[in-house]
């Protein structure tokens, strides 16, 4: 998780870095050439002068110290060194370029004109920019980055340990320290002592914590190993600091930071902000799709099957869980006459469901209203299914790690459902197949892995599986 979310958002600031520049270029390109210099200024002429800032941008950035890649935690003059280099490299390869091409027809005034526009964008870019950036991408539905609780012996919050921190995880935003050990403080922290380890699943249900950073337990492999349950108990993300991840066992997921190494035990390539961005491209195309072609003529269909079998409402909203627990509505066709147990699973034989529901059910028809949902952003097209929100709280106490699906955004369709684990949960065995496909959908996302679930899931519309109810 942690690596995804600095080498995406690095990749995701100079991108949008660049977008800007040739947004600039162009713009006064085009702007001198109509409002002031005419045919004497053509835009033609200045089309192999715009690749130089993506060329200049990128040896840059691979010229750059490692340390130095991602803008988080940087200090405002390192910061500003940063921006001169970039806007230095920008001139040596434009000018070089002009003074070996000996190009007379370019404008001066354009150039003097690029220069400090892109040299203002670069810097605010640099200076705010990144910093908007993080919270966007990391911020909950309350708009507000994810409560870190920091979890350290006395001494290291003596020391303030966390600040080094500050600014250096994408997400987090620490509300203060759990003590471990004995010990008083001597002198306090900028943020605040919330209490002593034997507290910390109140403390972190208090303040709503969902990132958990611990520091100074190079001593306590197995203290972390409990942290892990701890926090794959409650959904929330682990961050530890140490330098042998040997004595670690599983796919880790490390980062470096400075002299410190940042280690998880998830690997998410979904907090890959470029990962998301094309998932959440994919979503819409599939979802705008679907909403224009498809779902007019089902609605149609569905409502005579409804005046047919079962006059009453054409939807049904019904609360579920989403991503990071928050609570939505998500949308279907009826398929049950209206009663009173809408918060029960459909059972074989269920005597609620009128029999024009049985069809829409068993080929999933009733399912595409959530295509609705997909383009309002609450689901993806792919992801785990949401449950009904009391069932969550049932489905927790069978799988200890069960919350750690609310990591993604529900789908539409699953791994789980293309694999056969489909229908009605009675059994304890169904809810760990089920979140086992869940995690490894998290842990192994790709875009090929999406196509393949989408395919799979089209195959069941026209061939339902047994397990459709």
């Amino acid at each position: 998780m942690i690596s995804n979310r600095y080498h995406g958002s690095i990749r995701l600031h100079f991108l949008l870095k660049l977008l800007g520049g040739m947004i600039l270029f162009w713009a006064i390109v085009w702007g001198l050439h109509f409002l002031v210099y005419g045919e004497r200024l053509l835009p033609s002429n200045y089309v192999w002068l715009c690749f130089l800032i993506p060329a200049a941008a990128a040896m840059e950035l691979a010229a750059r110290s490692a340390n130095r890649k991602s803008l988080c935690g940087l200090s405002r003059s390192q910061l500003w060194a940063v921006s001169q280099r970039e806007i230095l490299f920008l001139l040596v390869s434009i000018f070089g370029v002009l003074v070996m091409s000996r190009d007379e027809q370019l404008s001066r005034v354009f150039l003097a004109g690029f220069v400090v526009t892109y040299s203002l964008w670069i810097t605010w870019m640099n200076q705010v920019g990144h910093r908007l950036i993080q919270r966007r991408l990391y911020r909950n539905s309350r708009n507000r980055l994810a409560s870190t609780v920091v979890v350290a012996p006395p001494k290291d919050i003596e020391d303030d340990s966390a600040m080094r921190f500050t600014g250096n995880l994408p997400g987090a935003d620490f509300v203060g320290y759990v003590q471990y050990g004995e010990g008083g403080v001597a002198v306090l922290p900028s943020h605040p002592i919330l209490g002593d380890f034997d507290r910390i699943g109140e403390i972190c249900s208090e303040y709503h914590a969902r990132m958990l950073l611990a520091l100074g337990l190079d001593d306590h492999p197995e203290l972390i190993r409990k942290l892990q349950k701890f926090c794959d108990t409650l959904g929330m993300r682990l961050i530890w600091v140490d330098n042998n991840k040997r004595r670690f066992s599983g796919n880790l997921d490390t980062h470096q930071n400075g002299s410190d190494v940042l280690l998880t035990n998830w690997r998410e390539p979904l907090e890959d902000p470029m990962n998301r961005f094309a998932k959440r491209l994919v979503d819409l195309v599939i979802a705008g799709f679907v909403a224009v072609t498809v779902l007019p003529a089902l609605c149609v269909l569905v409502w005579i099957i409804h005046r047919i079998f079962s006059p009453g409402p054409l939807f049904y909203k019904q609360p579920r869980t989403g991503r990071g627990t928050d609570v939505f509505d998500v949308y279907k066709f009826r398929t049950m006459h209206v009663n009173d147990t809408p918060g029960a699973q459909a059972k074989v034989g269920d005597s609620r469901i009128f029999p024009g529901g049985n069809f829409l059910r068993k080929a999933s028809l009733d399912e595409f209203p959530q295509f609705i949902n997909v383009l309002r952003g609450e689901m993806s097209v792919v992801g785990p299914r949401p449950h009904f929100v009391d069932h969550d709280e049932q489905f927790c106490e069978v799988v200890e790690d069960y919350k750690i699906r609310h990591f993604a955004k529900p789908g539409v369709t699953g791994l789980a459902q293309v694999r056969g684990y489909r229908g009605e949960t009675d059994t304890d065995q169904k809810v760990r197949h089920r979140v086992m496909m869940d995690q490894f959908y998290l842990r192994n996302w790709s875009l090929l892995l999406d196509i393949y679930i989408i395919l799979c899931t089209g195959i069941q519309v026209f061939i339902p599986p047994k397990e459709a109810r």
